[in-house]
């Protein structure tokens, strides 16, 4: 979103421009000559040379007008993210039916999500009214899509938590062969998996993350929505346990 800012930025400082001197000149396009014209645009261009903060005052107000519209728009996208959370059909982690939605969107093999992990375990621990809505998000190449792809396939099985957190626990990037370790080791069938891997629930399962990280603008992993908060990056507990607090107060 910010790259996309400084671009239209960028544009609409040279439409501003452009768009004072057509309007000068086209409200009598008829009756001013060529010369005329040419007048009408020198009076404006060392106009804006001596004035330039009436060119800064206009960026600045459309700047506020785009801001308060990305605002609202992803406002709306939260609202409706934590709509479909409170009857998903991800993966949840913790307490089914807690109070309090947590949605993280995360990779296998993003070394800050493993990071993470260990917080989000103590705050499930110590708080029974959690409730983690698994949004699986491989950005990190195929071999991400593949543990993704298994983790789904696992939820199938009624083994996503025990996958989950086998998964996390491996420092490192997972190869293939590792993720079917991993879900050797918790007692996965391994010839379902692979079956289930390729299946349409699996598959539906991955647009909709992907659909909705595009609509938050999530790019990058962990990224955490939180009550009314889209929270990028990885966070230690305490912070997380401020944005579930702050969560609850807004209730």
């Amino acid at each position: 979103m910010r790259e996309i800012r400084k671009k239209t930025t960028l544009l609409a400082t040279l439409g501003l421009c452009s768009a004072l001197s057509v309007s000068a000149t086209g409200f009598a396009a008829e009756t001013l000559s060529p010369a005329q014209k040419v007048e009408v645009q020198q009076i404006i261009g060392s106009y804006l040379k001596e004035n330039p903060q009436v060119v800064i005052d206009a960026i600045q107000a459309w700047r506020q007008q785009q801001e308060a519209a990305e605002t609202a728009i992803l406002k709306e996208a939260i609202t409706e993210l934590m709509a479909e959370a409170r009857d998903t059909k991800s993966p949840v982690w913790g307490n089914p039916r807690g109070n309090t939605i947590v949605v993280e969107f995360f990779d296998y093999n993003c070394p800050y999500c493993k990071k993470v992990f260990p917080s989000m375990e103590k705050l499930i621990a110590d708080d029974g009214e959690i409730k983690i809505v698994m949004k699986e998000l491989p950005v990190l190449g195929p071999d991400s899509e593949y543990a993704a792809k298994a983790a789904l396939a696992a939820q199938i099985q009624g083994k996503y938590n025990q996958f989950h957190a086998r998964m996390m626990g491996k420092g490192g990037r997972l190869s293939r062969d590792g993720v079917l370790a991993a879900a050797k080791a918790v007692g996965l069938d391994l010839e379902k998996l692979q079956k289930d891997m390729e299946s349409v629930q699996v598959q539906q399962e991955l647009e909709r993350s992907s659909v909705w990280a595009q609509r938050l603008g999530v790019n990058g992993t962990p990224a955490f929505v939180i009550g009314e908060e889209l929270i990028p990056g990885a966070i230690d507990g305490q912070r997380m346990k401020h944005y579930v607090e702050l969560a609850r107060k807004k209730k």
